[in-house]
């Protein structure tokens, strides 16, 4: 039989000394783990954009077109920085320029705000193909769901939206007629339905927004603010800026007055409207415009009818210096550019920001609908893109952040483990030991144990010496 091996036995180490070991050993490999990916996410695009060249002062931009594509060569917004875009692969392009100009009206009343539909409806509209998200949808492979369509319906392998909720369709249904609720897998393309019974429309057609009630009544000013018409009746308007081609434009010290109600209607096309009890205040207004002598209809229009309106007071500017509520084309800086989040194309929260980002700055136009305007940053010596977000102040910081704080973690946890490996030593029971704390305890009893002994010696040689004499 062998000879049993025995059992070696590891003695209770101190918890201080273990705790203070993997607390730092711990810290040490996180700050790594972090100064690995925020090269990455941090220290990477911090470089870039303090040399990219991008000018730290906003313009205007409004996307000219969207579209979103299968074979992903680029992406206006990804979710995740690490990997490739893959799946959802949005493309915008926009038109760049510079800022138009921010008007005041005063002693308004009559004020009235029409809120037309579709405002987040992303639709393409091309030759009688659209294709709204927001439209309500009918699943006619679901039992007798599509017993009851009425309208017309954009319609694929069965699944039906409601194109009549949002716009006013000129059609002819010329095609072949089928039932929904029988042949529902037919259903495919543009069609007029009642009651179930769908005609399928062949030609092209035209659709107009519902918007219908835009006042007209006794009033002098009418804004176009993304998807509504704001409208009033107000005495004047005075310019805050003058407008300077595609170069910067030049703030005013005193207001100067560009309009009043002499010169009959205005129309102007503006980023942003605010009320102000009898002001309207507003933001980046361009083409604005002259009604002159061209009638319009009382009390309202539609929106169809305001756009025709529109579109012939073009030929009366306001100012045709176009330094007052100039005319866009004469603010272009760049006629169409890529569109980016940001420099990396992506963003890591994972919160679907891209979503969110598609539904402010996607829009291009279709279905007479606004573009989306919002403001943007660009490089004066690179027309191929530009940058929804960008902040220099608050790169740097965050850069600081990054750097400090896990260097700062990294540096403690180093200093600290070298320390530790200097003043921890193991002995022959295989037990850690404090090294200044087990030297200063052994000198001590060791010096102990030598009084003893001394002290036994000393008696014991007493004791000998008085058995001597007594034997004498």
């Amino acid at each position: 039989m062998g000879r049993k091996q025995k059992r070696r036995l590891i003695p209770e180490q101190d918890r201080k000394i273990c705790g203070s070991i993997c607390f730092f050993q711990f810290t040490f490999v996180i700050s790594c783990v972090a100064l690995v990916y925020l090269s990455v996410a941090i220290y990477a695009p911090s470089y870039r954009a303090f040399h990219v060249g991008i000018e730290p002062e906003p313009v205007m931009c409004q996307t000219v077109n969207a579209s979103m594509v299968n074979n992903c060569g680029w992406a206006s917004c990804g979710e995740w920085c690490l990997t490739k875009t893959s799946g959802f692969c949005p493309q915008y392009h926009a038109t760049v320029r510079r800022n138009g100009t921010d008007v005041t009206f005063e002693n308004c009343t009559k004020f009235s705000s029409m809120a037309c539909p579709q405002s987040e409806c992303m639709s393409i509209f091309d030759q009688g193909k659209a294709n709204m998200r927001s439209m309500k949808r009918y699943n006619c492979n679901n039992g007798s769901e599509c017993s009851m369509l009425t309208g017309v319906f954009n319609c694929s392998l069965g699944h039906c939206s409601n194109m009549s909720e949002l716009m006013l369709c000129h059609h002819k249904a010329d095609g072949v007629v089928i039932d929904s609720e029988k042949d529902n897998m037919k259903l495919n393309g543009f069609f007029s339905c009642q009651h179930s019974r769908c005609t399928k429309i062949k030609s092209t057609f035209t659709c107009d927004r519902y918007c219908p009630s835009i006042s007209t009544s006794d009033v002098n000013v009418y804004l176009m603010h993304d998807d509504s018409i704001i409208s009033a009746r107000c005495s004047r308007g005075m310019a805050l800026n003058r407008a300077n081609g595609s170069l910067p434009g030049i703030r005013l010290d005193n207001p100067v007055k560009i309009w009043d109600e002499r010169n009959g209607s205005i129309f102007a096309s503006c980023f942003a409207v605010t009320n102000h009890g009898n002001i309207i205040s507003t933001e980046d207004c361009v083409n604005g415009t002259l009604l002159d002598e061209i009638p319009i209809p009382e009390p309202s229009i539609n929106f169809t009818s305001f756009l025709k309106i529109y579109e012939k007071t073009l030929k009366h500017p306001v100012d045709p210096t176009n330094a007052y509520v100039p005319a866009q084309q004469s603010l272009t800086i760049y006629n169409t550019s890529r569109l980016y989040i940001n420099l990396e194309r992506c963003v890591n929260t994972l919160r679907g920001e891209c979503r969110r980002f598609q539904f402010t700055h996607g829009r291009d136009g279709d279905n007479q609908t606004a573009q989306s305007r919002y403001p943007c940053y660009y490089n004066k010596n690179n027309s191929l893109f530009v940058v929804a977000r960008f902040d220099l102040k608050k790169t740097r910081m965050e850069l600081l952040i990054a750097v400090i704080v896990p260097a700062g973690v990294f540096v403690i946890s180093v200093i600290t483990l070298i320390i530790i490996s200097r003043s921890v030593q193991v002995g022959d029971d295989a037990k850690m030991r404090c090294r200044y704390c087990v030297d200063n305890q052994e000198t001590r009893g060791e010096d102990e144990g030598l009084v003893e002994a001394t002290s036994s010696a000393t008696q014991s040689q007493a004791n000998e010496n008085e058995i001597r004499s007594m034997t004498l």
